[in-house]
C-alpha cells in the first residue's frame, strides 16, 4: 500500500495551501492507497472525517496530529482523533498516550534546524528520513545513523504543504492495514520501503500549489502516467 504519513491541509493549519478535497484528489491521482492527515496541534473531528471519507473514492483517510515538543522537536501521532492529544505539551504525556492507543510515532523533519536531539526522542517509534521540507541527502544520512543507533524505524513523507509536494517521499507497506494500529505494526516491524520521486526538482518547493491547475508541467507529466524510480 502507498501511503502518506504527513500532511497538512489549509482548514487546520494556516501554512498549508491544500484544501482536504484537492489533497484526497491529488492522493487518488498518484495512486496513494492511504493518507494521514497531521495538521499542526489540530485532530480531525469523527464528524469532519466521516464527511471526506464519504467524498473519497478509494483512498484510506486516517487521522492525525503534529505536535510542537520543547526543544524545536515536532512529533507525528499516527491515528490521533481524541482532542485530548491538543493539550498534550510534555514528551511523557504525548509518548504515554500515544502508547495507550497504540499509535505510530515519528519524529518529524528531525535536524532541520537541531544538531542534537533532546533524549526523550529515543521514546518514538520513528524518525523521518526525507520529506520535502527536509530534502538533503546529508540530513538523511545523519537521520538514519540515528534511527540505527537508537533501533527507530527510518521512513519517509511529503510533509504536503501544497499539491506540488506530493508524490515526492512516501512510503508503501508490503501488507495491507486498516487501522491505525495495524499500520504501526507493520512500520515497527520492518514491513514497509521507502520510496522517492526521482527528478531535478529544487526542494523544497519554491510556491505551495493549492489545485491541480498550478501544478508544474512535470508534475502532470506524473498524473499521466510518467515512470517513477
Amino acid at each position: 500500500m502507498k501511503v502518506e504519513i504527513h500532511s497538512h491541509t489549509r482548514v487546520h493549519s494556516g501554512c498549508s495551501s491544500i484544501s482536504p478535497h484537492e489533497l484526497v484528489a491529488m492522493a487518488e491521482s498518484t495512486g496513494y492507497d492511504a493518507l494521514f492527515l497531521t495538521d499542526h496541534g489540530k485532530v480531525w473531528s469523527g464528524r469532519e472525517l466521516a464527511a471526506l471519507r464519504e467524498w473519497a473514492d478509494h483512498v484510506l483517510i486516517f487521522p492525525g496530529i503534529e505536535i510542537s515538543l520543547p526543544e524545536s522537536v515536532d512529533i507525528l501521532v499516527l491515528g490521533a482523533s481524541d482532542p485530548i492529544y491538543e493539550s498534550l505539551t510534555t514528551p511523557s504525556e504525548v509518548f504515554a498516550q500515544a502508547c495507550a492507543d497504540g499509535f505510530l510515532t515519528v519524529i518529524a523533519h528531525p535536524f532541520r534546524w537541531l544538531d542534537k536531539l533532546p533524549s526523550y526522542c529515543e521514546l518514538a517509534d520513528a524518525i523521518e528520513l526525507r520529506t520535502c521540507n527536509y530534502p538533503s541527502e546529508e540530513q538523511a544520512r545523519i537521520a538514519l545513523d540515528y534511527a540505527e543507533t537508537k533501533n527507530l524505524a527510518g521512513v519517509h513523507g511529503s510533509d504536503a504543504h501544497g499539491l506540488n509536494y506530493m508524490n515526492r517521499f512516501w512510503l508503501e507497506t508490503t501488507e495491507s492495514f486498516s487501522n491505525p494500529q495495524e499500520f504501526r505494526r507493520l512500520i515497527v516491524s520492518g514491513q514497509y520501503v521507502n520510496r522517492m520521486r526521482d527528478d531535478e526538482t529544487i526542494l523544497p518547493p519554491p510556491y505551495k500549489a493549492a489545485s491541480m491547475a498550478e501544478l508544474s508541467d512535470e508534475d502532470r507529466l506524473v498524473l499521466q502516467g510518467e515512470p517513477l524510480a
